[in-house]
């Protein structure tokens, strides 16, 4: 009776633990998926054509304006200030952007921003709006 009791035991234990164990996030940041992200820059209200965008993957924080702090790297051409971030996946990523806007004073000057960006979107097409301001 005891050994009956001990596996029964063991068995509602390790049904526990197996039940217990969380389902692996299917939204994991990165590349190589099928979702394109039209990264749009506005500097004010103004768009900023050509600007670039650093991609981070699995993070909601400012990893700082080093380029080499992030994972990828996007540009969009000076007709437009739409980047097409593609082949990512679905999860939380930091988008900064860098650009010039040629009506300051000097014509050169920099701006600059980001903001985190979330998705469950797998596939297809998404636009975000990435606010920058002046440099430093």
């Amino acid at each position: 009776m005891i050994k009956k009791f001990n596996l029964i035991l063991l068995t509602a234990l390790a049904l526990t633990i197996v039940g217990g164990c969380k389902k692996k996030n299917e939204c994991e940041a990165g590349s190589g998926g099928s979702l394109t992200v039209l990264a749009n820059m506005i500097h004010h209200t103004r768009p900023i054509k050509g600007c670039k965008v650093y991609v981070k993957f699995n993070t909601s924080e400012f990893p700082g304006e080093n380029p080499s702090n992030y994972d990828l790297s996007f540009k969009a051409d000076d007709t437009t200030s739409i980047a097409k971030l593609t082949g990512l996946n679905c999860g939380d990523y930091y988008l900064y952007a860098t650009g010039i806007d040629s009506l300051l004073d000097p014509s050169n000057n920099i701006v600059k921003g980001g903001s985190p960006f979330s998705t469950s979107q797998k596939e297809g097409t998404q636009s975000w709006n990435i606010y920058i301001t002046e440099g430093d």
